[in-house]
């Protein structure tokens, strides 16, 4: 089978040898190749770049790959980045580390990408979810993730300042149009930023099979809560990140909804530091997401030992 003119990027950390190698496989057997896959190990310290160029020369035969490496940790947004800048191919498509590929995922990528009605500027696709033993959870995300709804069509940037559901495993896109959409902002994670940049430029399509099998475990970088032990750690990593995103897309459209998305955003920061009329505010804008704005305006008066052994009750429960 020759190559396709897609560009896989992978950027590493610490990976787990088994789980890497397992991925790997799964980029060898596609039904339609790669064109080369494009790895950048960002600065991991214990696990040298000699072994990863081993574990390549192994599992990866039936297409060129290059290797990079970051001298300093710079994060997945800006190692996909540097990676998206040294890819030469029309298409892009970009990779986890710790998931299995399916025979025909570029493959029905790209058609749809190329033959689709909507005449996509994005694609992606479904996954089956998989433990870290590789035990089946769901055959589809949204089946274990209920708030996660896979969308198709225009004018999905409103939907997408609320909630992404691209995930960036499974995407695919021209190379040119997304390195005009550059620089990542460190606000978004990369996916999030480049489904929503996109559905400003035309539709998003993706295709409803499984097209891989994501492996949730306990070091993802993303999911429910990820990161969050405490009071302060939500306050940061969910109420003035999703501030800054907010900000971040004023910066490429206004509309309604985003204007909503702001007025509620700053009535959760204003809850949160224990401003004055800020549980007020909140409440009247309850309607814009009820589930959030009620845990936080009773979670977040909790005394600090039962806040966190709410989070650890909600980690467990909900990958």
């Amino acid at each position: 089978m020759p190559p396709s003119a897609i560009a896989v990027l992978l950027a590493v950390y610490e990976p787990r040898m088994d789980w890497l190698a397992r991925l790997l496989d799964s980029l060898n057997t596609q039904s339609l190749l790669p064109a080369c896959l494009y790895v950048c190990d960002d600065a991991s310290p214990h696990f040298p770049k000699e072994e990863l160029e081993a574990l390549l020369q192994k599992h990866i035969t039936a297409f060129p790959y290059v290797l990079l490496q970051n001298e300093e940790n710079q994060g997945s947004n800006a190692t996909f980045a540097a990676l998206l800048q040294r890819a030469k191919e029309p298409y892009v498509a970009f990779c986890d580390q710790d998931d299995v590929w399916l025979r025909d995922k570029l493959k029905d990528s790209l058609a749809l990408l190329q033959s689709s009605p909507l005449r996509p500027t994005l694609v992606f696709g479904n996954a089956c979810v998989i433990d870290g033993e590789g035990s089946l959870l769901a055959c589809r995300i949204e089946d274990l993730r209920p708030r996660h709804r896979l969308q198709r069509g225009y004018g999905l940037a409103d939907v997408l300042i609320r909630r992404n559901f691209v995930m960036g495993c499974t995407l695919l896109i021209e190379r040119r149009r997304a390195l005009s959409y550059l620089p990542f902002p460190r606000a978004l994670v990369h996916d999030h930023y480049l489904a929503f940049r996109a559905s400003l430029d035309g539709a998003l399509d993706f295709l409803d099979a499984p097209q891989l099998l994501y492996r949730i475990h306990g070091e993802n970088q993303t999911g429910t809560l990820a990161g969050v032990q405490s009071r302060a750690d939500y306050v940061r990593l969910r109420i003035r990140v999703f501030c800054e995103r907010i900000r971040v897309f004023s910066c490429y459209t206004d509309s309604p909804a985003l204007r909503e998305a702001a007025a509620w955003s700053e009535a959760r920061l204003a809850n949160a530091i224990g401003k004055r009329g800020g549980a007020r505010r909140l409440l009247r804008l309850w309607r814009y997401d009820p589930t959030v704005t009620a845990f936080e305006l009773l979670a977040l008066r909790l005394p600090s030992p039962l806040f966190r052994l709410l989070i650890r009750t909600i980690a467990r429960r909900r990958p």
